[in-house]
């Protein structure tokens, strides 16, 4: 693999429009091939979404990186504690050694408006005009989120002891989070649209409120509070593959238990959401 060295890392934030927002506890973290940068959005307004690019100094700042993923970049980033980056480096560039330093550069949009964008788009692309075509559409995408979440507790429930010793399992786990990242990254583009089309289709205020709370739980919840809690373990992971950890046999001993623990926490979250998630899909289907 091409060398990749990441280190002193000063993360910039820059906010075009308004300025009363405040970006913290921003954190770089250097994983395999890939670069996570975890940072928050706090102080925005209830109808504030936010278009998220990233920019490096390895080319002084000029274009925007492009094989980026994650809840914290593209046209609508949701402010919130734990908002996620995720850089393929090698993507982008031939080889990345050295320190630098990161850019992100956000505008602020107004969430009604990126929300009549969204439908109106939507429905040139895909013609939605009916409940009946909708309904499938939001169903196929909870159902391969909640199936990818699956997968990935499962991935971290079975594939860890292997993680810490073989670089291969290690990618199984890589693998298993960037197919989750993508299931999460198609509902978190499509949540707006979904519930816009709840709104209009069904005309029941009390069925828009509870389907806005199940993607608050998916999205929110399950996915900030446990699922990112996991990922943050792979850098830790990765360090004890490339020896770089002091007493590696306590360091895993510790991570194995935390882990166990928040995969427990993980389960009952999921088996919660595919809960809520099924009740709200048969009321759905029954109107």
């Amino acid at each position: 693999m091409k060398p990749i060295t990441v280190s002193a890392c000063v993360m910039l934030m820059s906010f075009q429009g308004i300025y009363a927002q405040r970006i913290v506890n921003i954190t770089p973290q250097s994983v395999g091939s890939k670069i996570i940068i975890h940072y928050g959005i706090e102080d925005s307004k209830d109808d504030q979404l936010f278009e998220v690019a990233l920019y490096c100094s390895k080319d002084k700042y000029a274009q925007e990186l492009r094989h980026v993923s994650g809840n914290g970049v593209g046209n609508t980033v949701y402010p919130g504690t734990e908002r996620v980056i995720i850089w393929d480096v090698l993507k982008d560039v031939d080889t990345f050694v050295g320190e630098y330093t990161f850019e992100v550069r956000a505008i602020v949009k107004s969430k009604i408006s990126e929300l009549n964008s969204t439908l109106v788009l939507t429905n040139r692309s895909v013609a939605v005009t009916s409940k009946d075509e909708a309904y499938p559409e939001m169903a196929n995408s909870l159902t391969d989120y909640i199936n990818e979440a699956k997968d990935l507790k499962d991935a971290f429930q079975f594939l860890i002891p292997q993680a810490m010793e073989s670089r291969q399992a290690l990618a199984k786990l890589t693998d298993a989070m960037e197919q989750y990242n993508r299931a999460f990254e198609k509902l978190n583009r499509e949540r707006l649209t979904y519930e816009k089309y709840v709104g209009i289709f069904w005309k029941r205020d009390i069925l828009t409120l509870e389907f806005k709370s199940l993607m608050d739980y998916a999205l929110g919840e399950t996915h900030s509070v446990n699922i990112l809690t996991l990922n943050q373990k792979v850098t830790t992971i990765n360090d004890i593959v490339n020896n770089r950890v002091k007493r590696p046999g306590e360091v895993k001993k510790e991570l194995t238990k935390d882990i166990g623990e928040e995969v427990i926490r993980l389960d009952k979250r999921l088996q919660e959401l595919e809960r809520r998630t099924n009740r709200i899909l048969y009321d759905l289907s029954q109107e």
